[in-house]
Parts: C-alpha cells; structure tokens; sequence
C-alpha cells in the first residue's frame, strides 16, 4: 500500500487511518502486547486474540484505482469488511468524503452501502434463480431504480467487464472467472 501524507485531506474520497482490528475478548492485552513489539503469533497463543489488522494508513483519490495485495490470512478481506462496516474495527477512523463512518447511525451506514460502496465477495454471492443481467440489476432494483434505466445501467457494466452477450445467460452456465465479472459488474452498478 502507498499512502503519500503530502497532500490535503480534502483530495481524498477514503482515508484509514490507524486502523485496527482484533478479534476476541481480552483485546486490551492484546493491544498492549503488540504496542510492545510482540508479534501476531504470541499475542494468539497467550491471550487467544488475533490481531488482524494494526494500525493501518492508507488514502485514495476519487477515480483512483487501489489495490491491495497480500497472503492469504494476510488480512486484505478483513479490511474491505472495515471500509464498509460490515466489520467494526477495534481502533480508527475510516472516512469517506471527509467523514466518518464509524460514527454513521443505521440509517446513514445503510445509505453509504447502498450508494457510495460496493464489494466483490470471496464466493461472488451471485443468485443462480437470476440470469446474468438480473444479478448485476438487483442492487439497482433494491434502490428502486426503474426497469428501463437499470437494464440500461446493468448492460453498460456487463459490456464494461467483457461479458456483452452472456445477459440473459443462466449463472450456472457460466465458469468462475465469468461470475467474478458478474460480481464486479454488480458492484460497479
């Protein structure tokens, strides 16, 4: 990850800052044994916690493409699942547009999901009873987006991940590197 601090706040569309996620229950020992230096291993063994994430920065600029690469069990999933509060971190700030969403009600975390961001899951969590263009459209239609405009919208992003063609195709037909785009379809839409 590249965080370049030489820039104004105000150019970035999402910031982390000093984020940290651990999971289980003795999390203040845990967070004292790593300010330490005590490495992710021990700090499981002795007190049962695992640190997934500590003290992540990272910024990036509306029309950015960021990506972040790493091991599996590196913690790359953890941190999506921070972005959009699906898991709430142990420590720090995610901001989006200047604010942050650790603070959003329910109501305003519901509407930043729906409208401001979108994930690709591990296992694309695509709905076999829905063809290709159904899959992409349906977080347009929970929105209440009309049929002409989101069938509009879903084609465009189905053409955009190289899948023009395969819209009324069922998703059991098609092979795991064709439902990822479907995926990536329905989060760009």
């Amino acid at each position: 990850m590249v965080n370049n601090n030489n820039n104004n706040n105000n150019d970035y569309i999402l910031s982390v800052r000093n984020l940290s996620m651990l999971f289980g229950t003795d999390k203040k020992h845990a967070r004292e044994m790593k300010k330490k230096g005590i490495d992710q291993a021990t700090i499981h063994k002795k007190t049962g916690i695992t640190v997934a994430l500590w003290d992540v920065n990272l910024d990036v600029r509306r029309g950015e493409i960021f990506v972040v690469i790493g091991l599996s069990g590196s913690g790359k999933s953890t941190l999506i699942r921070c972005l959009n509060m699906l898991n709430k971190p142990s420590s720090g700030q995610v901001l989006f547009e200047g604010q942050d969403i650790g603070k959003y009600n329910k109501t305003e975390l519901r509407e930043y999901r729906r409208n401001k961001i979108s994930m690709v899951f591990q296992q694309f969590g695509l709905m076999s009873h829905r063809d290709v263009l159904g899959n992409v459209e349906y977080g347009l239609e929970i929105k209440g987006m009309s049929k002409e405009e989101r069938h509009a919208k879903a084609k465009e992003m189905i053409n955009m991940v190289g899948l023009d063609g395969y819209d009324y195709k069922p998703i059991t037909s098609l092979s795991g590197g064709m439902k990822q785009r479907v995926g990536i379809a329905r989060a760009l839409a």
